[in-house]
């Protein structure tokens, strides 16, 4: 592994090499609506286009790509950061040669290592800079510091939700605390369990209006929606990924157009590659403290 000095001086001169992978990260207000299966998903879809995906489960004290997957790690990120193993050798291959850094239970948040483990963690990742393409993150669920530290990060967030409405009013109370707490203004929208294309685009319109009418400078880019389909839970019973087992499915055809929009709308380089997520990665260690303890009313 490189040194933590390399990887400070490539953080801070912004020098990503001749490939610059895009990371983003997959988050929701609330838990429950999908979002590590659209992870897997994703991950598998682009791997199937030729593109290089490194996921990571950054729902710290609840591992679940795995866990999805029917993937038994011998070894997870908590064993990097306790410096037993480089980062390397805890990943798992997934579906299509995706890669995955597994989580585990109880782990720390991120937010709250020392200095010296978020290097470590820096300069793990930073062995992947000219190997990956797409860098997807699946964060946990709400407004807590570690699933802030994570969205903040990776600049491109994509927001999930679902058609019952306490997912949309947590979507919208996550978007407010990232604009409002962080200064994010763009963000990517994805409706997942809708019941038609209707549904989908009915939600998508209603979080959008509310957050123009409250948030005014917040630009939502809407994805597209993802329908309501009984063979989803079946392939999250079977620990298989329903792109693989039902390529033509509705919901398979729904995230493919999904995953090719994401790519033609990719973010400028300069706020979305991993050089840039680990730079606010080490910038997030200096700020956390002034976001530590802040909670947000339901209220408009």
């Amino acid at each position: 592994m490189k040194d933590q000095a390399h990887t400070l001086r490539k953080i801070f001169e912004g020098s990503s090499g001749p490939a610059s992978p895009q990371v983003l990260s997959v988050t929701s207000g609330k838990g429950g609506v999908g979002k590590t299966s659209i992870v897997v998903n994703m991950a598998i879809i682009l791997a199937a286009k030729g593109k290089k995906v490194l996921v990571l489960d950054a729902d710290l004290g609840l591992a679940n790509i795995d866990v999805m997957l029917g993937l038994t790690p011998r070894y997870n990120i908590q064993h990097v950061l306790d410096g037993l193993c480089p980062l390397e050798e805890i990943l798992l291959e997934g579906p299509e040669g995706i890669r995955i850094i597994p989580a585990s239970s109880g782990i720390q948040e991120l937010s709250e290592l020392t200095r010296e483990q978020q290097l470590c963690l820096m300069n793990s990742l930073d062995y992947f800079d000219e190997e990956i393409d797409y860098m997807l993150i699946d964060t946990g669920a709400g407004i807590s510091r570690n699933v802030m530290y994570f969205n903040t990060a990776a600049q491109r967030i994509l927001v999930v939700c679902t058609p019952e409405p306490t997912s949309i009013t947590d979507a919208y109370a996550l978007i407010k605390v990232l604009r409002k707490q962080y200064g994010i203004k763009r963000f990517d929208l994805v409706v997942n369990n809708a019941s038609s294309k209707v549904e989908g685009d009915q939600v998508a319109r209603q979080l959008t209006l509310v957050c123009e009418r409250f948030l005014g400078d917040v630009a939502l880019e809407v994805l597209g929606s993802i329908p309501t389909d009984r063979n989803i839970t079946e392939c999250i019973k079977g620990q298989k990924a329903f792109v693989g087992v039902h390529p033509r499915g509705e919901a398979a055809v729904r995230l493919e157009k999904i995953v090719s929009r994401l790519e033609q709308t990719s973010r400028d380089a300069s706020s979305g590659n991993l050089q840039f997520f680990l730079r606010r990665m080490l910038l997030n260690q200096v700020k956390g403290s002034n976001h530590a303890g802040y909670s947000i009313s339901r209220s408009y």
